[in-house]
């Protein structure tokens, strides 16, 4: 990841409701079949053999990201889960795509810092939609669409404040989509065998991602994390029938697990912490006879210190791999 000391410190998706509201947005753009909306499907993609026409190459790209967010299972992970992940993620072990649903839509509460595939400027990352997708020179992937908040990125693009009130005319949404990227399925995380990246900042830029995704699809998994089911509420299906829709789905919290209560070894003295932390992090290659798979794990990452303390995320974890 990029220098985080540069990720905005403004908490942006306050709520889990938000990921209903967002994704909501989101699906109505691309619902419509417009010049913005093709644009943007191809955005950061590697252009494939065959696809140079942009109209049927646009429009079969709004089209799945259509689908994908009508179909998709919504996750919201909070501030202190999204730093863990964040910190975690830079030294997970090279894996295969293995995400937890095969449809999914994440907003992450507190925006994490990548590098732009364009640029190799600094990138804030705020939600990322990932879905099955099948291409005649790469087969079976895992595709990956990254959404930034809009604001955000006209705040750090130089533009007028003319060519803003455009911009936002066409991408009325809150969120605006950054870039797409397909992650071939029996490849790993830095394998670029069957689909290559355009350029060097590109593939950085696309091994973040996958890392990311990576880490979040492993720790939802563990003991350190605590997932709950947030149903809609009588508000959120009053709206939603108003405006003609069907019941709003619900949303998956994923949060940091309490710290365990430990008893500490020695003199037996209180200890007046200053902050809470993860430790004893690290990343373990762990087989799985199932699925034929290595699938990485952190091992004995729990939380320490007092609950009512700041968590703070050692920038270093050791990684082990097979």
């Amino acid at each position: 990841m990029a220098d985080t000391a540069l990720t905005p410190t403004v908490l942006q998706a306050l709520r889990p409701a938000d990921v209903v509201h967002h994704r909501d947005q989101m699906l109505r753009w691309w619902s419509i079949s417009g010049h913005a909306q093709r644009l943007t499907a191809l955005q950061g993609r590697t252009p494939l053999p065959g696809w140079e026409n942009y109209d049927v190459s646009g429009e079969v790209g709004r089209l799945w990201m259509m689908a994908a967010f009508r179909d998709a299972q919504l996750y919201w992970v909070s501030p202190e889960m999204t730093a863990v992940i964040e910190t975690l993620a830079a030294s997970i072990p090279d894996c295969y795509p293995q995400p937890l649903v095969p449809n999914g839509f994440v907003m992450f509460a507190k925006s994490v810092v990548g590098t732009d595939a364009a640029n190799g400027k600094p990138i804030f990352t705020t939600a990322i939609l990932w879905d099955h997708n099948t291409l005649a020179t790469a087969g079976d992937c895992i595709a990956l669409e990254t959404y930034a908040w809009r604001d955000l990125v006209t705040d750090y693009v130089e533009m007028s404040e003319e060519d803003k009130v455009v911009f936002r005319s066409h991408f009325p949404c809150r969120l605006f989509a950054t870039g797409g990227s397909e992650w071939p399925v029996g490849e790993l995380t830095t394998q670029f065998t069957r689909l290559p990246a355009d350029d060097a900042t590109k593939q950085v830029s696309i091994i973040e991602d996958r890392q990311l995704m990576a880490t979040f699809w492993a720790l939802c998994s563990q003991k350190i994390t605590v997932e709950s089911i947030q149903a809609p509420t009588r508000a959120m299906r009053r709206e939603a029938q108003r405006a003609g829709r069907g019941e709003p789905p619900s949303v998956r919290v994923i949060r940091l697990r309490e710290p365990t209560t430990r008893t500490e070894t020695g003199a037996g003295r209180e200890v007046e912490w200053s902050h809470r932390w993860v430790t004893s992090a690290h990343w373990r290659n762990q087989w799985y006879p199932s699925t034929g798979q290595h699938r990485p794990i952190p091992i004995e990452a729990y939380i320490k210190g007092p609950a009512d303390k700041p968590l703070k995320v050692r920038e270093t974890v050791r990684a082990l791999v097979r």
